[in-house]
């Protein structure tokens, strides 16, 4: 759990190359939702419905190297390369990754990394959206909208993180694994 190796580091490194793109993309799909929802007065809820790939970085290398800090050092460094990639959130974006990281690895934390699998997944999705939530209402000023609303975004942003972070994370790792990509991991020795 405490013992790093120099394949962990590369393996978050690479983790979040991929997945700071993949959040760039994912920022520019939100603006693309919003401006569709926004006929309805639902714009609000645009990034709602792809939060959970936000959370995914951490999902992956909690998964795959279980090691203590991974999914929230993983998550932050994506964050920070979104960042420089160009967000327009501007630095903000580098404490939710730190907030969502934290979530996320909280579902690892419930085995001490001992365990890594469907239920540690959905944990780290459900924290995670709890975690982020609460950042939501202290950056976003939630504070002023309705309860209804207020669920509505909870809801969605929850049922976002269990597909994207849970399902697809375990899905692609599980695939990578049989694939022989992942068997130096702990996760290609554990897999189940």
């Amino acid at each position: 759990m405490f013992k790093w190796e120099l394949k962990d580091v590369i393996m978050v490194g690479i983790v979040s190359i991929v997945f700071g793109v993949i959040y760039l993309g994912a920022v520019h799909l939100g603006v693309l939702l919003g401006a569709i929802l926004a006929p309805l007065g639902l714009s609000i809820l645009a990034n709602e419905f792809i939060f959970g790939v936000w959370f995914m970085a951490a999902a992956f290398a909690g998964y795959v190297i279980r090691r203590l800090g991974a999914a929230t050092i993983t998550e932050m460094i994506a964050a920070l390369l979104e960042v420089f990639m160009g967000n327009f959130y501007g630095p903000i974006v580098f404490v939710s990754g730190f907030v969502q990281g934290i979530g996320t690895e909280a579902g690892f934390l419930t085995t001490r990394y001992k365990r890594a699998g469907w239920i540690q997944l959905i944990l780290g999705a459900v924290f995670a959206t709890i975690t982020s939530f609460i950042w939501g209402i202290v950056r976003s000023s939630f504070t002023g909208l309705q309860w209804q609303m207020l669920l509505a975004i909870f809801v969605i942003r929850l049922a976002s993180a269990l597909l994207f972070s849970a399902v697809l994370v375990k899905l692609t790792c599980d695939h990578l694994v049989k694939m022989g990509v992942l068997k130096s991991y702990p996760i290609g020795a554990h897999h189940v």
